[in-house]
């Protein structure tokens, strides 16, 4: 078989999607087009490739055998075009997928849409969640471009680099203070606390600093996301301790008092992983420096208050 880069740029896209409707609507293909080009492939390798599941395809052992050498040998092609070009983000259509922790999609998500919106209009960006581990395969073959989270032990292979950094608040119904009480280590640890336990480091950090300093919660409810916690919390009375930028985000919108935790539990990060071949990507410079600019615009912003 002599190489074919459309037809591996549809063993890509249907490998990383799963989906032969999805890959065809990534591509800008039809179904029939993007099938009779699987038929090619199997034709030519002598391998179904991909077989019928419940939601879609699942690979087949020498589809995911050859599924890293097509993804790094499709990424090298693009960035050898690429660096043959300017980038030029007003002018661009390129497709940017971020890999997002559940708390780094909440408060960049919306400024970084914005952003792209006066800078990148015609780009797309799309962002997925890393889960509860970051995989650098992700990274390496180019399926996405950073991801942003906290990653503790570093991924090998992966440049990391710390973004900016958060603390902790506590989001309190008025109600829980009273007749003018105050937000001691007593009170705290006798309200009813909403509890946050995303996927990932997040599921045991705060439960490890509120440990360490032996603050204690009297847990009501655990929920999985961040902007459960302020409507759980109004409903119920009680408090949660949530970033600080969270904090800042939901109080006021659901009447809550946005106050210091009796307790230093300390900061933690926020970082930045992408592949080292991404180094000198200059759409991926771009963005870094986009999300950088976006931070430093806020912490501006903070000062100036």
């Amino acid at each position: 078989m002599s190489a074919d880069i459309s037809l591996l740029r549809v063993f890509h896209a249907v490998m990383e999607e799963r989906n032969v409707t999805a890959a065809a609507r990534r591509l800008g293909q039809s179904q029939s087009t993007v099938s009779a080009a699987l038929a090619r492939l199997r034709l030519a390798l002598g391998d179904e490739l991909f077989l019928r599941a419940r939601y879609g395809v699942e690979p087949t052992e020498k589809a995911l055998q050859i599924a890293p050498d097509v993804a790094a040998g499709l990424s090298r092609l693009e960035q050898a075009f690429r660096a043959a070009e300017p980038f030029d983000p007003a002018r661009s259509t390129r497709r940017f997928r971020l890999l997002l922790g559940p708390y780094a999609e909440v408060v960049l998500a919306p400024p970084l849409a914005a952003a792209f919106a006066r800078h990148a209009p015609g780009a797309k960006l799309e962002i997925a969640p890393i889960g509860p581990d970051l995989d650098p395969r992700s990274l390496a073959g180019q399926s996405f471009d950073l991801a942003l989270g906290r990653f503790y032990p570093p991924p090998e292979d992966l440049v990391v680099s710390e973004l900016f950094t958060d603390g902790f608040r506590c989001i309190v119904a008025p109600e829980a203070l009273a007749g003018g009480a105050t937000l001691d280590r007593p009170l705290y640890e006798r309200l009813p606390h909403v509890v946050v336990a995303p996927p990932g480091n997040w599921r045991t950090g705060l439960h490890k600093l509120t440990a360490d300093t032996g603050l204690r919660r009297n847990t009501s409810i655990i929920v999985s996301h961040f902007l459960m916690a302020a409507p759980t919390v109004a409903r119920i009375g009680g408090i949660a301790t949530v970033p600080a930028r969270i904090a800042a985000m939901v109080a006021e919108p659901y009447g809550l008092l946005d106050m210091t935790v009796p307790a230093n539990l300390g900061t933690f990060p926020t970082q930045i992983a992408w592949h080292p071949h991404s180094r000198s990507d200059a759409p991926n410079i771009w963005l870094r420096d986009l999300l950088n600019t976006l931070v430093s615009a806020e912490m501006e912003g903070l000062r100036g208050a």
